[in-house]
């Protein structure tokens, strides 16, 4: 359908791919996200309502919807109608939140967004007998990992205030024509240039990039999602191993991935996607909007090499990479098909999420569970890296190109690897990837 747009601003680069992900694919429900916000007590509802208002209204890359003419050229267009918080009332409060939660949301992340014609966010507060609830389902254009701090911090900020009878806070979002005049200076072009070079060299000095499966199926429907949580005493060893050899606890989790990968293809160059926030200026760390980008982060790994070798390489090429940020995946998958190339970039996909405070509403605490991050084709491993409690891992896959049976097998060899070499850290990456062929598969 054809839109008449009324003063149009265009897309950033970022919010463009996204737009054409979700619409030539025709499955604009793969790319919803989802988090649920727990309350440690009861909110004002009314209150609540009020400080969306005001949270959706300060920023226009929020309340805005994403026409197009009739060459196809999509716009984004401000709107300040907000959206209604809807209020469910439980009898009970819940026991197990993640499981409902995944439950209560799965059939809404099954409905695609209309682009031009609604508002791409809708908020449902769930009130139980001693705590609340707050869904919140919402399109990636409007919001990626980073933008949901944003708006979060901006959502508890405003309730903060209304409860405390003050002036609601100046949010100081950046609005859509800053952030397209700081992604058109001359500076960033260039280093936009750049990163594609390197990024295509990289690439081609790669030759073919493996993952954990050898299929190719397109995804038709959303991942499924198994996780698993370190023990105590693991992360113990874990961060122990980490300070022994100078080394971080995530550092070590990206070597156990790549050694998995390692000891399915026997390949020992290892290339991941890794998850970049891709916001350096200020603009940019100022917007709630779909910014985030995925590219390769190539680890050419030798059999001799401990773990840490390895964590030196990892750290040393995540520097790299953060160089390299700002040139988007969807560019570099057409430059390599320019080439001939694969338009495969890299294999298992990244997710690092660091440790955050949750804010707090009037005294009351709260904890949020990412129920969707988007979709992947291959498989993302999300990793919530929570301070001094123990990582959990979230495996999230493409059914089409994996069994579940695959994925456990996965998820074993990750946990294990990583214990094992926090135990073993001089052991040779040869060694340790003997142990593991020779070794039956089993489940964690």
């Amino acid at each position: 359908m054809t839109h008449t747009i009324a003063k149009p601003l265009p897309l950033t680069t970022s919010q463009h791919a996204m737009w054409l992900l979700h619409t030539i694919s025709g499955r604009g429900e793969l790319f919803n996200v989802a988090e649920c916000m727990v309350f440690r007590g009861k909110v004002a509802a009314t209150t609540l309502q009020h400080a969306f208002n005001h949270v959706w209204q300060a920023s226009d890359t929020l309340s805005c919807r994403f026409p197009h003419d009739a060459d196809y050229t999509p716009a984004l267009q401000p709107t300040h109608n907000t959206p209604i918080i809807e209020i469910i009332q439980l009898e009970h409060d819940i026991e197990h939140v993640t499981d409902y939660a995944q439950q209560f949301m799965a059939p809404k992340l099954c409905q695609p967004f209309d682009l031009s014609s609604q508002p791409l966010m809708q908020l449902q507060l769930l009130r139980g007998e001693s705590q609340d609830y707050l869904m919140i389902l919402a399109h990636h254009l409007l919001l990626d990992g980073y933008g949901f701090g944003l708006f979060s911090q901006a959502l508890s900020r405003s309730y903060n205030a209304l409860i405390k009878n003050k002036a609601l806070p100046n949010l100081r979002f950046s609005d859509q024509q800053t952030l397209l005049d700081a992604q058109q200076q001359a500076t960033y072009l260039t280093t936009v240039d750049s990163a594609r070079q390197t990024l295509n060299q990289w690439l081609d000095d790669i030759g073919e990039i493996h993952s954990f499966s050898d299929s190719k199926a397109d995804v038709t429907t959303a991942n499924k999602r198994t996780s698993q949580q370190f023990t105590r005493a693991q992360w113990q060893t874990i961060q122990s191993a980490a300070s022994s050899i100078n080394s971080s606890s995530s550092e070590i989790l990206l070597a156990a991935i790549a050694t998995a990968l390692i000891a399915k293809t026997q390949h020992y160059h290892a290339t991941l996607g890794l998850l970049m926030m891709n916001r350096q200026s200020m603009a940019e760390l100022s917007a709630p909007c779909v910014q985030s980008n995925v590219l390769p982060l190539p680890l050419n790994l030798t059999p001799d090499m401990t773990l840490h070798d390895i964590t030196v390489l990892v750290n040393h090429q995540i520097k790299a990479l953060k160089q390299l940020q700002s040139y988007r995946v969807e560019s570099l998958k057409r430059d390599r098909q320019k080439q001939g190339k694969s338009l495969t970039v890299f294999g298992p996909t990244i997710n690092l999420l660091p440790f955050s405070s949750n804010p707090k509403y009037a005294g009351i605490e709260t904890h949020s569970h990412i129920l969707s991050a988007g979709t992947t084709d291959d498989i993302m491993l999300q990793i919530h890296l929570l301070g001094d409690t123990p990582a959990n891992i979230d495996f999230d896959v493409n059914e089409a190109r994996y069994q579940p049976d695959q994925v456990n097998t996965i998820q074993a060899q990750v946990f294990d690897i990583a214990i094992r070499w926090a135990n073993q850290p001089t052991l040779a990456l040869s060694e340790l990837v003997k142990c593991l062929i020779q070794e039956p598969k089993h489940v964690f």
